[in-house]
């Protein structure tokens, strides 16, 4: 398989001292649904923003199809943001603006912040926009406010609009994490459909082993900044579980 991403001993230290990542190395394949594990604090919420480049590494590599992106700065720096679409746990959507408006802003990388602002989008932006929201099951849905939806639909909004950039990558930090289990569900299902259908790579934040097992392809495990283990998700035994989580962690379910 092509190789999208290259991450080589990969280290973030705080300016307080705080050591996130230590000499974490790994690669990904296109079109894998790679999942991240371990506990709060563990460093993933830090891996996917070094990735992107909203924190600069200590040190290391991150090649994004072969071309070293940690130097990156200026021009080059917003190229590479818009082949790295992301989610996060809270949504970041705009409350008052309207579904359509909020995944359009997805398309400030190239259209810039003066035409968003004024609501200056193409045609061709505005048929893609509506293609998206089908795609994240929200048809009908393109003139309601985003703060009328539900948590999950507004976490469907953020996938499209991160989908707006036509990402390469799409990365997801803990986006169920402020769900309910129905609706949590429902999230990754429309993420693992991006990741099938549109051939997207999905990097994702998770800490429920049973939506690991459900829906990534390969794992890897983060414990105190460290890569403690990488390999397909029915290989996390109770043992495993143990390693990464503490001996004292019990797995709680999903359904």
């Amino acid at each position: 398989m092509n190789e999208i991403l290259t991450v080589d001993n990969l280290e973030k230290v705080y300016p307080n001292g705080t050591r996130a990542l230590n000499d974490v190395s790994f690669k990904v394949n296109k079109g894998e649904f790679l999942v991240v594990i371990g506990l709060s604090g563990s460093g993933k919420s830090t891996l996917l923003r070094c990735i992107n480049r909203l924190h600069d590494p200590t040190a290391g590599s991150i090649r994004f199809n072969g071309s070293e992106v940690t130097e990156l700065k200026g021009s080059p720096l917003r190229s590479l943001r818009a082949k790295i679409g992301m989610i996060f746990q809270h949504f970041n959507l705009v409350p008052r603006k309207t579904v359509m408006t909020n995944v359009l802003t997805g398309t400030l990388s190239r259209t810039g912040t003066i035409a968003s602002i004024f609501g200056i989008f193409s045609q061709e932006d505005k048929k893609r926009a509506k293609e998206l929201i089908d795609l994240v099951g929200l048809t009908g849905k393109e003139q309601q406010r985003a703060d009328n939806l539900s948590g999950g639909q507004q976490q469907r909004v953020a996938i499209a609009r991160a989908l707006m950039q036509n990402p390469e990558i799409l990365l997801a930090d803990e986006p169920v994490a402020s769900l309910d289990p129905s609706t949590s569900h429902s999230v990754m299902n429309y993420l693992k459909k991006v990741q099938e259908e549109l051939g997207v790579t999905v990097i994702c934040n998770l800490h429920f082993l049973s939506l690991v097992r459900e829906y990534g392809t390969r794992v890897i495990a983060l414990k105190d900044g460290k890569l403690v283990f990488e390999g397909p998700p029915t290989d996390i035994d109770e043992q495993w579980f143990q390693t990464i989580y503490g001996e004292d962690a019990v797995e709680v379910t999903i359904n």
